[in-house]
């Protein structure tokens, strides 16, 4: 257990300092994270759940030939990452996807208006 704690805390380190991204400007006032953040977000989920199923993976494979205090303690920390995970990925789905989603439509409906406008030069 003590492994996961010190694993959350360097993780977390990097986002402790938050004040620190207040000054970037962010996409729309309503939105409390900028595209980066979303980024850092998304790579948290992935970085979680990857450690998980390490150690879930861990747990099938050694879990019989351990004694019960291991199995508790490896399932607890499974457990754990897996909420940091589902956490992280709340975060993102609320405050990023969207962003993430318009940025996209945007920039597909500009391609279509491009090429358009190409179709439109080359008739003149």
């Amino acid at each position: 257990m003590i492994r996961l704690g010190a694993l959350i805390i360097i993780l977390m380190a990097g986002f402790a300092d938050a004040d620190g991204h207040v000054d970037k400007q962010k996409d729309h006032p309503n939105k409390i994270m900028n595209n980066e953040q979303c980024m850092e977000t998304k790579a948290g989920v992935i970085f979680f759940l990857s450690a998980a199923d390490s150690v879930f993976d861990e747990i099938e494979e050694h879990g019989d030939k351990k004694d019960k205090s291991w199995n508790e303690e490896k399932w607890t920390e499974a457990i754990a990452l897996a909420d940091l995970a589902a956490n992280y990925s709340t975060v993102y789905d609320v405050w990023c996807k969207d962003m993430i989603e318009r940025r996209i439509k945007m920039k597909m409906k500009k391609r279509h208006q491009d090429h358009n406008k190409k179709k439109e030069a080359k008739k003149d």
